[in-house]
């Protein structure tokens, strides 16, 4: 057993944690969306045209293809996102979201970040910084 593998991924998973629930909280107040739906958008954005089929949303979400399908219905209600035979295209209204959610996950991330040394590539020293309550001293 490696416990410092063991301890770096889970307070990994932890600092993820602490950054979605704060990114969630963020994009609903201030933009009406949610982190997840943040990737999905973000995403489409990146995609050649705004559009991609369904199942290419999976890895960016890292949830099976039914929750996929699930998180997009609200969505395209709002206008967000259209959906045809397969494909999830971004609209005019989610692109506008967007823009405006990125400045908000942007600052976001950034104070996140703050103070950790430029380029830094220490796993546990990232990790230090973005969860400095994770799994201490546990192994």
């Amino acid at each position: 057993m490696s416990a410092p593998a063991l301890d770096l991924c889970l307070g990994i998973s932890l600092a993820h944690a602490r950054l979605q629930l704060a990114l969630d909280d963020a994009l609903g107040t201030w933009h009406g969306i949610g982190h997840a739906d943040f990737i999905l958008l973000h995403a489409l954005a990146r995609a050649e045209g705004g559009c991609l089929p369904t199942a290419a949303l999976v890895a960016p979400l890292g949830v099976p293809l039914s929750s996929v399908v699930r998180r997009l219905i609200p969505l395209e209600k709002t206008g967000h996102i259209a959906r045809a035979a397969g494909q999830v295209s971004l609209r005019p209204a989610g692109r506008a979201v967007l823009d405006e959610a990125r400045a908000t996950a942007g600052a976001l991330c950034a104070d996140a970040l703050r103070g950790l040394p430029a380029g830094s590539t220490d796993a546990a020293a990232l990790l230090r910084h973005l969860a400095p309550t994770t799994m201490a001293g546990s192994a």
